[in-house]
């Protein structure tokens, strides 16, 4: 069995040392024998529950990376899995809104007509709270009623809530698009977008295979050792 530093393991999945540490005191790995100098040694599990997490987080995001490696670690798999199934789902409803945008710009090209933020709300299945708060950030823009004051919404503002709910979760892919939301105006623009965030999705197919496929390894490792 190899004897890892933390140095080896963070260069092999490209992450820091102090994450690495972090990962441990949450407990989300098991705790590594030290020498007689209390440097820390890892060994091949180790790095496994480490490439698990690495392969999660960029699959799943972070937040669902961490509750999955705290249920493997007290033994509750089936809770674990069920997490990662509920996600996949998931996946197959932001393909949705993507569809769901694209046919809202292409609607837009042929109408004009404007929705008040309840409507909006309502129709989309959000917030207005949420809304008002990514107006005022600039991921949409509403227009203002000229009588009223009141926010309204086109058919564009709407298909970039629709490809925002996608996104909205962190990881460094979706915090860079996010900023995109600001500059996208027009027809073109917005479908550019949702081509992009369309791309993101196919990528993240691939890579919850990958983390899903490494999981199998860990849980193989862990259950039959």
């Amino acid at each position: 069995m190899s004897k890892l530093k933390p140095a080896e393991i963070a260069e092999k999945l490209n992450i820091s040392t102090n994450t690495i540490r972090n990962y441990e005191a949450r407990g989300l790995v098991p705790a590594p024998k030290r020498t007689e100098s209390g440097y820390r040694i890892y060994s091949d599990i180790h790095l496994l529950y480490f490439t698990c997490i690495k392969l999660l987080s960029d699959g799943f995001g972070i937040d669902v990376a961490v509750k999955v490696m705290e249920y493997i670690r007290n033994k509750k798999i089936d809770e674990a899995l069920w997490i990662l199934n509920e996600e996949l789902g998931r996946r197959g409803e932001e393909k949705k809104f993507v569809r769901e945008a694209v046919e809202l710009i292409e609607y837009s090209k042929k109408n004009s007509r404007l929705w008040s933020l309840g409507e909006v709300a309502e129709r989309m299945d959000v917030s207005r709270t949420a809304i008002r708060y990514w107006d005022k950030e600039g991921y949409i823009q509403a227009i203002r009623d000229r009588e009223s004051g009141y926010r309204t919404f086109d058919g564009l503002q709407l298909a970039k809530i629709s490809l925002f709910k996608v996104i909205n979760y962190y990881t460094d892919e979706n915090t860079k698009i996010k900023e995109k939301f600001k500059k996208a105006e027009g027809a073109v623009a917005c479908q550019k977008l949702a081509e992009e965030i369309l791309t993101l999705l196919r990528i993240g197919n691939r890579r919850q295979l990958k983390a899903m496929a490494t999981l199998d390894k860990l849980l193989e490792v862990i259950e039959y050792k």
